[in-house]
């Protein structure tokens, strides 16, 4: 067959296809949806594993090191294997100091504003005895039709629960494929890097694959960077908050600086739930140290933002303040958190990528008379 007749033969079978999809929109969608269900695992189980590759390997480097002095080095993958138990020792440790120090300090915080109520009770009792409130709205109440309404809200409520149940075992069950996925991947992150190298140069043309495997380096490289620099950003925002809390003399110092290091790992958004989080608790305290904690907190936030944060993590990607922001913009309204983590990094490697090819096409181009 002639390559003419194949391109032709390809349009026309993808213009039938497009056509047909959009007769049946509503089951492609449909089986898109499922299709999505089915592989929700696998993908979320890749994108952990590549956030734990990062300091596996890391770790391996360092290990390889170390072992190289020793007579008998042990193999790589004993030195993985020990890497990616070091890794999640960190990560269990992390979450278990957050829980250490939030569990106890809300459980303090509920516990002095349930004080503050009981000690309310007596005041509020007298002020409604002494104003001497009128109950008589109660006997315009009918009483059959505001039980049959509780009663169908009680059915309602117990179908939500029974859907909330169900959605509930979903996200456990998801969660727990995804774990095993990148536990999996994570161990044997050099097979399946081989595989998908052998599968790209097998099927695609060699400049194409070349260009492939190219971006896949870069965008490990550069979402290597970004996580580094993001985990050092985050315990650098951590370290001032608790610093700042101090000085200010403003409760839940630690737990704040410690909450605001986790959340901080998300770009721009974590550093708001943390900021709402920490209001809160301060709140429960004292309405008036709620407002100098708000000013407090965004003090530092817009020192960080605006001397801190573009060196460390701009710099570990090669990307300016401007585009990283646009770059989390995007990725946040497309894909909400995960797209906001991912575009910084994807977004250096694209303008790597142009800068290289407008390079070339400027080399190659005659000069201007």
């Amino acid at each position: 067959m002639e390559p003419k007749t194949k391109q032709y033969l390809l349009v026309t079978v993808v213009g039938v296809t497009l056509f047909v999809a959009l007769l049946r929109l509503s089951s492609v969608l449909a089986f898109a949806g499922e299709l999505m269900d089915l592989i929700l695992p696998i993908l979320a189980g890749g994108i952990l594993a590549l956030f734990i590759n990062v300091p596996m390997t890391g770790l391996e480097k360092r290990l390889k090191q170390l072992f190289r002095r020793a007579k008998k080095q042990p193999s790589n993958k004993t030195i993985r294997l020990l890497s990616f138990f070091i890794t999640l020792l960190g990560v269990v440790f992390v979450l278990v100091l957050a829980l250490t120090l939030l569990i106890p300090e809300l459980v303090q915080s509920f516990r002095s504003l349930y004080d503050q109520v009981e000690a309310n009770i007596p005041r509020w009792t007298a002020y409604l005895s002494a104003h001497d409130t009128d109950m008589s709205w109660l006997e315009g109440i009918d009483w059959e039709q505001l039980l049959h309404r509780v009663t169908a809200s009680i059915d309602t409520v117990l179908v939500n629960a029974a859907g909330a149940v169900s959605a509930t075992v979903n996200v456990v069950v998801t969660a727990s494929f995804a774990l095993i996925i990148s536990v999996y991947m994570s161990l044997g992150t050099e097979s399946l890097c081989h595989q998908a190298h052998t599968l790209v140069c097998a099927y695609l043309k060699p400049d194409h694959a070349a260009g492939v495997l190219k971006f896949c380096r870069l965008f490990r490289q550069s979402f290597a960077n970004f996580l580094t620099g993001q985990c050092s950003e985050a315990v650098i925002l951590g370290v001032l908050m608790t610093l700042a809390f101090s000085v200010f003399k403003i409760p839940y110092g630690s737990l704040v600086g410690m909450l605001t290091a986790i959340c901080a790992i998300i770009p721009y958004v974590g550093a708001l739930i943390s900021c709402v989080v920490s209001v809160f608790l301060v709140l429960l305290v004292d309405p008036v140290l709620a407002v100098r904690c708000l000013i407090v907190y965004l003090a530092v936030q817009v020192i960080e933002n605006q001397f801190i944060y573009p060196r460390v993590v701009g710099k570990s990607v090669g990307l300016s303040p401007l585009y990283t922001l646009v770059a989390a913009m995007i990725g946040g309204n497309l894909f909400g958190i995960i797209g906001i983590i991912f575009f910084i990094p994807l977004t250096a490697v694209v303008i790597e990528l142009v800068k290289e090819d407008a390079c070339r096409r400027l080399r190659t181009r005659e000069p201007l008379q």
